[in-house]
Parts: structure tokens; C-alpha cells; sequence
């Protein structure tokens, strides 16, 4: 197991709001396990039609509740929108709750077939609560805005695609919604260098942990921090 700091994670000085704790396979043992569990990768390879996944990266989310609207609402996004060095569209997470999640938890909620509209992978609205507000900025090509909530049971694990719109309305409950999220790479994914309109260069957490490729490029096949979770040759 690493023991890491990359400086995003929740800390008690930020208060009753979303926690967010990155990379915690990587840290915690029982956390690993459930990560690399291969009904799941197996699960994400098929949907995702790829012989191989590895993992990306990860986050252990805490919405706590009650707490106020805009502490803990997740504003409509795609993960795409994050991975701007990622050289696939076909990375895939799976969701898995720590109890079961009804309405009042604030499921999450994602936009049905959202991850064929075209002009979204820039939607970077995590952090806006305004979910209303967002959807103004939604390209859905004359589709309707469906919202399905995923109020799933504990034991039970869903998976979206990284173009999927999805966001979440805040815990109603006096009990905080728990859950991991797995991000995982198909076997095609590579680095695929970014810069921005101002020719910035794009850089993702991950091109800080891992190591380096023979160009100097960070290699998102380091098996350190992308180990593989399932391969299709392993597969008994």
C-alpha cells in the first residue's frame, strides 16, 4: 500500500460539506479488495468491450446530512471533463454504495443516454449546486433530459460510462450517503498530451504519481498506481 498526500482529500477545517478522499485503494487494504474485486472489473470490461481494464483512479465519497443544499449537491458533469489526457472516450467507473440509497440519501443522478450527446466533455459543473442552472448549458441534441435516479441497494453496483451526465441533489437523511468510485481505463487508453485555449498544458493528479514512459510522458500503465484489474487472458 502508498501512503499519499495529493492535497485534494477532506479535511475537518473544510467542514460539514462533500468529502472527497482520492487514491484510497492504493492506501487501504479492505478499500484494494473491494476495488479489485473481478466481478466488477469483469463487469466494466464487457460493458466497456475492452479485453483489458486498469484502474485510473479512485475516491471514497462522503455526503454528509443534513447539511446545507450547496455543501452537498454534485452539479451535473461528465468525467471526461477531468480526464483531459486520457486518449479514450471508453473509460468507465462503477459506483458502489456503503448502505442502501434511497431518495432522501441524494442518489445519484444521471441523464439516460446522455453519453452519445456530442459537445459534453467539457461540462465541469462538480462543484456547482445548481443543477437547473447547468442543464442550460447541456447539449442534448433534441433529446429529453431524463433524470434517473440510482437508488440502489447495499451490495448492489452500478456503472456509467465517462461521458454520462450525471450529478446528485443533497442528503435529506441524518445519515451520511457512502460510496466508491472506480474509475477504470480500457486497454487502449494512453497519456494523450493536452493543452488548453491559452496553451497551457493539461495535467491530471495521476501524471504526478506515476512514473514516466521512454518520451518523458507519464505512462498510465504504470502497474503501481494503474494495476490491472481484470484481464481477459486471466479470465478462467
Amino acid at each position: 500500500m502508498l501512503l499519499l498526500d495529493v492535497g485534494t482529500d477532506w479535511t475537518e477545517a473544510r467542514g460539514n460539506v462533500l468529502r472527497q478522499n482520492d487514491y484510497v485503494s492504493l492506501q487501504i487494504e479492505e478499500l484494494r479488495m473491494l476495488a479489485h474485486h473481478p466481478l466488477v472489473a469483469a463487469s466494466a470490461a464487457r460493458l466497456a468491450r475492452t479485453p483489458e481494464v486498469r484502474l485510473f483512479h479512485d475516491q471514497l465519497i462522503w455526503k454528509p446530512g443534513p447539511a446545507k443544499a450547496e455543501d452537498t449537491a454534485v452539479g451535473w458533469h461528465t468525467d471526461i471533463a477531468y480526464w483531459k489526457t486520457v486518449s479514450s472516450r471508453d473509460l468507465i467507473t462503477a459506483w458502489i454504495p456503503f448502505q442502501n440509497i434511497d431518495d432522501d440519501m441524494g442518489p445519484m443522478l444521471a441523464l439516460d443516454g446522455s453519453h452519445r450527446w456530442e459537445g459534453n466533455d467539457r461540462l465541469e459543473f462538480f462543484h456547482k449546486p445548481d443543477l437547473d442552472e447547468i442543464a442550460t448549458h447541456i447539449a442534448t441534441h433534441g433529446a429529453s433530459m431524463e433524470p434517473v435516479p440510482l437508488a440502489v441497494e447495499l451490495g448492489t453496483v452500478s456503472f456509467h460510462h465517462c461521458r454520462t451526465i450525471h450529478g446528485s441533489r443533497p442528503n435529506l437523511t441524518d445519515r451520511p450517503r457512502v460510496a466508491l468510485a472506480v474509475h477504470m481505463q480500457d486497454a487502449e487508453n494512453r497519456y494523450l498530451p493536452n493543452v488548453d485555449e491559452k496553451g497551457h498544458r493539461q495535467a491530471h493528479i495521476n501524471d504526478l504519481l506515476c512514473r514516466k514512459d521512454a518520451d518523458g510522458n507519464p505512462d498510465y500503465s504504470d502497474p503501481d498506481i494503474f494495476p490491472v484489474l481484470w484481464s481477459e487472458g486471466d479470465a478462467s
